[in-house]
């Protein structure tokens, strides 16, 4: 409750001159508790306005604190927005790293099986009706499930009765019933839907009917030895077991 100034009396009056001495003494004599009464409430208005403008520096204060916060928030929404991005952009990396995993992991066993097949002896060979022509470029069979082909093997599809027709190339993949290869040479023409398909790689040419053969030498009864008649490739020839020194005597007698 602020200070509060003490009424003044009736103030004397020349209408009233019965009264006015009176009056006059009682409105004088009321001064100096008008002075202290205003002098309290002058000390107590001066407080007010200090604390007025306290109050009004603090709220500008606080204003532009609240103002530079409002600044920081609105700056750090964009970064939230982007880091949220940022976040779910890695999900789908992890998710599509994870799918990524899991097929490799798919492969490896499939991979890991089908070497296994090969080391158990499992059969190296297939039969298929696919029709595919004959070319090079990438062909693709259906075949048996569970063969033993694996990706980088060497792949002979030779057409089912009739051996001059025939693809040679490179496994790519073999999944479940689909083998595809890449053929890098094939013999004959047309369209061939019956093959029989295995492990393999070029099959040699048939040499013409009389001519000399490349390599050994025709011959070779039991008892006799192939040797080397020369430095020149080939020169070969087979001689009787009894013109060979056994190696066996020369170590029986401590020369080798």
């Amino acid at each position: 409750m602020p200070a509060q100034i003490t009424a003044l009396p009736t103030p004397p009056s020349t209408n009233d001159p019965a009264n006015f001495n009176t009056r006059a003494d009682a409105f004088i004599g009321q001064m100096p508790t008008l002075v202290t009464e205003a002098n309290a409430l002058s000390i107590e208005v001066n407080g007010l306005a200090v604390q007025v403008t306290a109050d009004k520096a603090a709220s500008a204060a606080s204003a532009a604190t609240a103002t530079a916060k409002a600044t920081v928030a609105a700056d750090q929404v964009p970064l939230a927005a982007a880091q949220v991005t940022l976040a779910t952009n890695q999900v789908t990396l992890a998710a599509t790293q994870a799918g990524i995993a899991t097929a490799k992991a798919s492969e490896a066993a499939a991979t890991l099986a089908q070497v296994q097949n090969v080391a158990s002896g499992v059969s190296f060979s297939t039969k298929s009706t696919t029709a595919n022509t004959l070319g090079t470029g990438s062909k693709t069979w259906t075949v048996d499930a569970g063969e033993s082909f694996v990706e980088g093997m060497p792949i002979y599809a030779v057409a089912q009765g009739d051996p001059t027709k025939f693809m040679v190339g490179v496994c790519t993949t073999y999944a479940g019933t689909t083998l595809t290869v890449a053929v890098t040479q094939a013999v004959g023409s047309g369209s061939v839907s019956s093959w029989n398909i295995s492990i393999g790689g070029v099959p040699g040419v048939q040499g013409a009917p009389g001519a000399p053969g490349v390599g050994v030498p025709a011959g070779g009864p039991k008892g006799q030895l192939l040797r080397k008649k020369s430095g020149s490739d080939f020169d070969l020839e087979w001689v009787s077991e009894a013109s060979v020194i056994p190696i066996a005597s020369l170590m029986k007698y401590g020369v080798l």
